[in-house]
């Protein structure tokens, strides 16, 4: 894992990058200069025939920098910088975006940028709510854009190794699946900070970072990461659960379903069931590292996580198999499929639709772990049947004017 002082480093255009014919080049801007897009913006800029042209931050200081890492790349001052993300969609020269604002963002960028025309690389979550992430996977299919969720981990190659392990049957039957929620928990509630005098405008746009989020007093902490912690702003288990949750669908071939019984055991473990009784076990203690996934079978289990190591019951599971593995704070095979979807139109490997149902997991878990009791849920209403109380808690604000 690279420094964050490493991460800032400046990338030159190399001579074969800069050899791609104009034709081919696919032109850019990011939305949301913070910690993740430092990360990925050098990986980004280093694909061969990818050009940058404009930057968007609602807060001066990132909109700066993020023009200077452009610039910088690409030796001129030639990036233009916006703090109204409307203004960047109307350009008609910019292919596509990334996007990696905070989680309450997510889904409405995408869906403006699709409506615009652009092809979108998305931070996950993709949504904070059902109602969210069903419109985004609707406006892929209704614009034909090209949509990457950055869910990295289905292109790095222990989680490759693991979940082909699943699908070959050399697990035999698998019937428990872990998703590894390191972050369980750290939103359930929200707490409004003491107000603090609102900097002037170029300074932060508050009402834009806000988004359709319930308007609260300013205060420096929220855009200093202090939004993790309060849930009008985040997914609480969307967090890990996009990633790891939707590591378990696909290794199952469940990606377009859910579980339906949601059981909480304790604060920090909850199990789902899907109809036919296969289980999910979500929580937060008990692996070696980060973003760890097992699946377990009949026949043996796989394990992995972010150290890229895999473990398994038996060594000879893993004959035959080479293990590439990549760093997933920089990783490059997933950005650099969502450009090559770019130019050639087909599907990514981590679209809107598969997104959009593990995702439905991770509300509709989230819901009956901050409620605290077992919940059915009902995949064709998208609701917990007979229980109001829960059903409301999927529902998230949608303030005016940003509507879906």
């Amino acid at each position: 894992m690279g420094s964050a002082a490493a991460c800032m480093l400046p990338i030159r255009r190399t001579a074969a990058q800069a050899a791609v014919p104009p034709s081919r080049t696919v032109t850019m801007a990011i939305i949301g200069y913070g910690g993740r897009c430092r990360q990925m913006l050098p990986v980004f800029l280093g694909q061969p025939g990818v050009r940058f042209l404009a930057v968007c931050d609602v807060m001066g200081e990132r909109r700066a920098a993020a023009k200077k890492a452009v610039d910088d790349y690409n030796g001129n001052k030639d990036c233009v910088a916006y703090s109204d993300f409307r203004e960047l969609l109307a350009r008609p020269d910019i292919d596509a975006l990334y996007i990696a604002t905070g989680d309450r963002w997510h889904a409405r960028l995408s869906i403006a940028a699709m409506r615009a025309g652009k092809d979108v690389y998305c931070e996950k979550p993709i949504a904070l709510s059902i109602a969210e992430g069903e419109a985004v996977m609707r406006a892929s299919e209704l614009y034909q854009r090209i949509y990457q969720g950055g869910v990295q981990r289905r292109n790095v190659g222990n989680f490759v190794t693991a979940m082909k392990l699943a699908s070959s049957g050399r697990l035999g039957r698998v019937h428990t699946v872990h998703a590894g929620m390191a972050g369980m928990g750290r939103s359930r509630t929200n707490t409004y900070l003491p107000e603090q005098p609102l900097p002037p405008k170029d300074v932060i746009d508050w009402d834009m970072w806000i988004g359709a989020a319930p308007m609260r007093p300013y205060n420096e902490q929220y855009v200093r990461g202090g939004w993790h912690q309060q849930y009008d702003f985040h997914g609480d288990l969307t967090e890990w659960g996009s990633h790891t949750v939707d590591l378990c669908q696909l290794a199952l071939g469940r990606e377009l379903t859910a579980p339906t019984r949601y059981v909480p055991v304790s604060e920090t473990e909850l199990h789902a069931f899907y109809p036919d009784g296969l289980k999910m076990v979500m929580r937060r203690n008990g692996f070696k590292d980060s973003c760890a996934i097992r699946l377990e079978g009949d026949e043996g289990w796989v394990e992995t996580d972010d150290s890229g190591s895999v473990y398994v019951s038996d060594p000879l599971l893993l004959e035959g198999h080479s293990i590439r593995h990549e760093s997933w704070t920089r990783p490059v095979a997933h950005p650099a499929e969502f450009v090559a979807c770019v130019r050639s139109r087909l599907r990514a490997s981590a679209p809107a639709d598969a997104l959009h149902f593990s995702h439905v997991a991770c509300h509709a878990a989230t819901v009956a772990y901050h409620l605290n009791r077992e919940l059915t849920f009902d995949l064709a209403t998208c609701t917990f049947p007979g229980d109001e109380e829960a059903s409301k808690r999927l529902v998230r604000s949608n303030r005016a004017p940003w509507l879906l």
